[in-house]
């Protein structure tokens, strides 16, 4: 059959060479960040009048004094967290990040100081241009009754919109795990500075969280950190290929402050009796091969991507 390419019979195309040949695409400058560090600015003047957002653009709109006390406050916890650790920072272009940024910076050791990016992906949900006040709270009524993940804003985003530009972030996150100045040690960190919504949004895209997950979360209050922590395992992870949700674990105090549920747990029962309330009379069960049973009412869902 190989007559014409009788090099090929070199190559048996069995399921343990197909398995050891995946070590050849292995990175091996790869390397995972110790911490992701994921904070919320400080109180800006929108957080105390929403008529700051009339005149001035959103993206332009600073932080009021107490902000500046609160992000003076974090900088001080992060220096504490990370002690003499080095830390690469990414934040969102928006005035009132790069504030909140530039307190937690002076805390800080230059010689700790990795790198800092703007990361466009990772701003405020758009609400418009210049706003007027009347119609963005009649808008954001609306968006409670009709969920904050696919409402959109007449001249806006939607909740989805924001996650799209999350899951492309996490993917550049990922690649820059391989870039050397990023990523100098297994001690580095990185410190991610954006806002309420997009905080909740890149943790429900990091662990695979469902919507309704999303729903029920709740935005940090300003300053607050969610801390995402490497698994001592992680190597042993990482050779069976693992996906990133499952090299980090995020911490039981960060859970919840944004209220989230334990990262790949869901409550079937209530599953079952959300779709009900709706008027479907039936709701057939997950195929066995995405989901195992923990207990009687929980499942352990493996996502399929």
């Amino acid at each position: 059959m190989f007559s014409r390419y009788s090099f090929l019979s070199k190559f048996p195309l069995s399921p343990t060479s197909l398995r050891d040949s995946r070590r050849h695409f292995t990175n091996p400058s790869l390397k995972y960040p110790k911490r992701i560090i994921i904070a919320r600015h400080g109180e800006s003047k929108g957080n105390i009048s929403a008529n700051a957002y009339v005149t001035t653009p959103d993206w332009l709109i600073p932080l009021s004094n107490t902000g500046a006390a609160q992000s003076r406050q974090l900088g001080s916890r992060l220096s504490n967290l990370i002690s003499s650790e080095s830390c690469y920072f990414y934040t969102s272009p928006y005035l009132r990040t790069k504030q909140t940024l530039s307190y937690i910076l002076k805390t800080l050791p230059p010689s700790q100081i990795l790198g800092i990016r703007e990361e466009p992906r990772l701003t405020e949900q758009q609400f418009g241009n210049f706003q007027n006040v009347n119609s963005i709270n009649s808008a954001k009524n609306e968006r409670i009754k009709y969920g904050r993940f696919y409402y959109r804003f007449p001249e806006g985003e939607s909740g989805l919109d924001v996650y799209n530009r999350c899951s492309s972030f996490v993917n550049t996150l990922y690649r820059d795990f391989s870039d050397e100045d990023v990523i100098t040690s297994d001690d580095s960190n990185i410190f991610i500075m954006t806002h309420g919504l997009t905080m909740r949004l890149l943790i429900m895209r990091f662990f695979h969280y469902n919507v309704a997950d999303f729903e029920r979360s709740e935005n940090s209050r300003n300053c607050g950190v969610v801390v995402l922590e490497r698994r001592e395992d992680y190597m042993e992870l990482e050779e069976r290929r693992a996906k990133l949700s499952r090299i980090y674990d995020i911490t039981r105090e960060s859970r919840k402050l944004i209220n989230f549920p334990k990262a790949g747990i869901v409550n079937y029962a209530d599953m079952v009796s959300e779709v009900s309330r709706e008027g479907l009379t039936s709701f057939a069960e997950p195929a066995e091969h995405i989901k195992y049973w923990t207990d009687k009412t929980k499942v352990k869902w493996k996502t399929p991507f």
